[in-house]
């Protein structure tokens, strides 16, 4: 079990309970022409590899600044996301390696971007992914682009891609800056630490950046939850240097967390006596490389060259006894380690034929390779002692993975009120079973050991495929900009679906080298609206997917080697979804205290070769609904931030094979409260009051319930 280790709290500033009620500051537009709000004037190059406003986008993009990450006070970086609309967040059962879903589509299905370069993971199932692993204090701002909007960063997401981006120095030119925090959170009786110091040094630039976080187990109105504690820490650096129109950048990343699987006895399978799945070290280590080059000769605006070297490490423990009656035990003890490294490169040149058009075109490449060692005991004991035996397998394997891209995306300024874009990317993958061995001997009570030597021949998988994406935007009506766009998403089985043999839980999980990519299509249609009284951030969002991985029971089939029973499956593509829904953010600017809400309607329906079925786990409707309030002290060079609001999500149901899985629905009340004073405003302290009423529920694709009333206090200091 991983253990509280860390009671005191490094950093504390004395709390400061102020609820302003005074005069709101009004939001200012950052641009003359008076169409679009500071929060959607950030700068996004995630969508277009190039710096463009969001308002001006085509793309159904968030962003997260700088500003609200400081503000932030949850032990995961990813919870500064939870209120976008149709995200969803949860721990899939491992506390602290929290999983985002986008539109109804599983973690496996969201790219995760890191300065633009992807954290590719191959050892998870269908319906998971690594999660978020990165350094919390190294973020400078987070952007979401929803659904498969992103030929020129890899579309291998159909639900989305996350790019966070960070800091590469001082944003004011200081030589050395700071900056502390500390947060308590009640909820776990944790802490977590956070500091870096960074600066801009003539031509250089600089950060060093660290977060520790140590987490207890879960209050909720059940009491304690067993195994629920986790600690992660994370450290990382970037060290830049500029030479006229020259960039030169290099990065350093680590990323380790500990962490167990909680587990609730379920009444209707009495035969498991005991259960445990633990991930005692999930290490990712990174170095990254950029260039940049502003060339400005009328015809190239810029080039870009960036590559990385990266490793994750996983170790994985799994411990079951199942007594199927009371005179027979049977006992699983899986031991797996796996390491995957990663190489990518990418090149990108910038291309400014006209004052009109915006073309940009590039080469990626990526390599991941993946060695897994695996050791599985099996213990039969049954009514018969003559007939009990022990099982030992052991498996080692070496995959790789490799894959080629060239994207182009033009954009085109038709009118002064017309703007189209259209992205091309095309794919060549090659996937390879390099080698692959495994050894089962059984050993009877009476009897003599016998084993098996099995040798994985080597083979290779090729694929192929082109996606496009198209969007336009008009802004011929004052305030208001109409956005349209259509997107294909693409992603390709992991080596894990391809060749692996997953030992886990009751079950044994064969890979499957004839699986075909998972292929999706959006249409989507928005608007964007702000004359300084209402903000609007609306979609209304449509599409269509098909080949989705995920498994059957084996019945003899030759991919699982003829293994029978109801715990051996394979992979197979099998589910289609259609999904459609409408998500809304809307403020009201004119009152002292503004009023908000943000929103997310979605229908999902999943089809099977057996079924097809509305019930695919999400709530038809989430939202986030509340009042907020900023105010300035100026005699006390203090500034007071407040916001109240309610998170509501509606009912759910869940449908896996012929079993049925319901959700209730749940609302919450919280208060989120910040006070920053100081002559540069660099002293900063925060109070949350989470679940204030105290409600008892567990979020649709979590098995973890919900923290009971708890509260959140931090401070922090900038130097």
């Amino acid at each position: 079990m991983v253990r509280l280790r860390n009671k005191n709290l490094l950093y504390f500033v004395p709390l400061l309970i102020t609820i302003p009620i005074s005069k709101a500051q009004t939001s200012e537009l950052n641009n003359s022409n008076n169409k679009t709000p500071s929060s959607l004037e950030t700068i996004t190059v995630t969508s277009d590899r190039g710096e463009k406003s969001i308002w001006d986008s085509s793309m159904p993009v968030v962003a997260v600044n700088e500003d609200e990450i400081k503000k932030h006070n949850g032990d995961s970086i990813i919870e500064t996301l939870r209120d976008i609309p149709g995200i969803e967040i949860s721990d899939n059962s491992l506390a602290g390696r929290k999983q985002l879903m986008i539109r109804g589509e599983a973690p496996s299905r969201v790219l995760i971007l890191i300065d633009g370069q992807e954290i590719t993971y191959h050892r998870s199932g269908h319906g998971s992914s690594a999660g978020i692993l990165i350094d919390m204090e190294s973020v400078d701002r987070i952007e979401v682009v929803k659904g498969p909007n992103s030929v020129l960063y890899g579309s291998q997401a159909i639900g989305g891609v996350v790019n966070f981006i960070t800091r590469k120095g001082s944003n004011n030119g200081e030589k050395f800056d700071g900056h502390l925090k500390s947060i308590y959170n009640g909820a776990t009786d944790g802490f977590t630490q956070q500091g870096s110091v960074y600066g801009s040094v003539d031509n250089f630039d600089y950060r060093l950046s660290g977060t520790y976080s140590d987490q207890g187990d879960r209050k909720t109105r059940q009491g304690r939850l067993k195994d629920t504690d986790f600690n992660n820490n994370s450290a990382s650096a970037w060290l830049g240097y500029t030479l006229d129109k020259h960039k030169l950048g290099l990065s350093l990343e680590h990323y380790q967390l500990e962490t167990n699987t909680y587990y609730e006895a379920d009444p209707n399978t009495p035969d498991i006596k005991e259960f445990s799945v633990k991930i005692p070290k999930l290490e990712r280590e990174k170095m990254g490389i950029f260039y940049d080059y502003q060339v400005d000769n009328g015809i190239i605006d810029k080039i870009h060259v960036d590559g990385y070297y990266q490793k994750l490490k996983r170790q994985f423990r799994n411990n079951i006894l199942i007594a199927p009656i009371p005179t027979m035990k049977i006992g699983t003890n899986t031991h797996t380690d796996d390491t995957q490294n990663s190489l990518g490169l990418t090149t990108q040149i910038n291309w400014k034929p006209s004052k009109n058009i915006n073309l940009i075109t590039g080469l990626q490449y990526q390599q991941d390779e993946v060695k897994q060692t695996s050791t599985t005991k099996n213990t039969i004991n049954t009514p018969i002692p003559s007939r009990d035996y022990v099982e030992n397998k052991w498996q080692n394997n070496t995959w790789q993975q490799s894959t080629i891209a060239l994207f182009a995306q033009n954009d085109w300024s038709i009118t002064d009120d017309f703007a189209w874009n259209i992205g091309i990317r095309q794919y060549w993958i090659e996937s390879k079973l390099k080698n692959g061995r495994s050894e089962l001997t059984k050993t009877p009570v009476s009897g003599t050991p016998t084993s098996t030597i099995t040798i994985d021949k080597a083979r290779t998988n090729h694929n192929n495929n082109m996606i496009i994406s198209t969007g336009l935007t008009y802004q011929g009506v004052e305030n208001t900009l109409f956005r349209a766009s259509f997107a294909q998403g693409y992603v390709y089985p992991t080596l894990a679906h391809l060749y692996g043999i997953t030992s886990a839980h009751q079950q044994v999980i064969y890979g499957n080298p004839n699986l075909e990519a998972e292929k999706a299509n959006n249409y989507e249609i928005g608007l964007r609206f702000n004359d300084n009284t209402w903000l609007i951030d609306s979609s209304v969002y449509y599409s269509t997917a098909k080949n989705y991985i995920t498994d059957q029971v084996c019945n003899g089939s030759a991919v699982c080697s003829g293994a029978v029973g109801t715990t051996n499956r394979y992979y197979i593509n099998a589910n289609r979804a259609k999904t459609y829904g409408v998500e809304l953010t809307l403020e009201y600017l004119k009152w002292e205290i503004i009023p908000y809400i943000t929103a997310n309607y979605i229908r999902r329906q999943v089809e099977t070769d057996s079924y097809k079925t509305f019930d695919s786990g999400s709530p038809a409707l989430s939202s986030t609904i509340g009042i907020k309030n900023s105010y300035i002290i100026d005699r006390l060079n203090t500034d007071l931030d407040s916001n109240l609001f309610i998170r509501t999500a509606t009912n759910a149901n869940n449908r896996s094979g012929d079993t049925t899985y319901h959700y209730a629905g749940w609302s919450t009340l919280n208060l989120s409260m910040t006070a920053s004073f100081g002559q540069k405003r660099q002293y900063q302290i925060g109070l949350d009051l989470n679940n204030i009423l105290n409600k008892n529920y567990t979020t649709a694709h979590e098995s973890i319930p919900a923290a009971k009333f708890n509260a959140v206090i931090s401070g922090s200091l900038n130097f």
